[in-house]
């Protein structure tokens, strides 16, 4: 595995990288805790029909569409907290192999209160443990 420095204007990008193939960033700075908001629940046959063929997020037509957005029903994701060496992290992890990401964000990881996270979009079994290991260490 080898990690290589990225340019950016206001926060440390690294990219992970093994055997010739691109596998995940770790950014150190100001980064968002992770969240899913690019989909939209409704109850409204209408604006489902509308935003249904939306290239922008996606849409989905559900009985109880509060309560589905507020449990993440059509997340792409599962989301959970975690402490790890007195810190809090937040770990994501993909619903389907396929699709999704492996990450941990950290609030704070220094004085300065920088963010931390690692996010993996190669997500082989292999690197699903692995990750799940390397984040347990840190």
């Amino acid at each position: 595995m080898v990690v290589k420095k990225e340019w950016t204007e206001d926060s440390r990008l690294y990219s992970i990288n093994t055997a010739n193939k691109h596998i995940g960033y770790i950014y150190y700075g100001d980064y968002k805790p992770f969240v899913e908001d690019n989909y939209m629940v409704t109850v409204e046959p209408e604006l489902f029909e509308n935003f249904k063929n939306n290239r922008e997020f996606r849409t989905y037509f559900s009985d109880n569409s509060d309560r589905d957005y507020i449990n993440g029903i059509y997340n792409v994701n599962y989301y959970y907290y975690d402490k790890i060496n007195k810190h809090s992290a937040q770990i994501m992890m993909p619903k389907k192999m396929n699709k999704g990401f492996i990450g941990i964000h950290f609030d704070s990881v220094d004085i300065h209160q920088n963010k931390m996270a690692i996010i993996i979009s190669d997500l082989i079994e292999e690197n699903k443990q692995l990750f799940l290991k390397v984040f347990k260490t840190i």
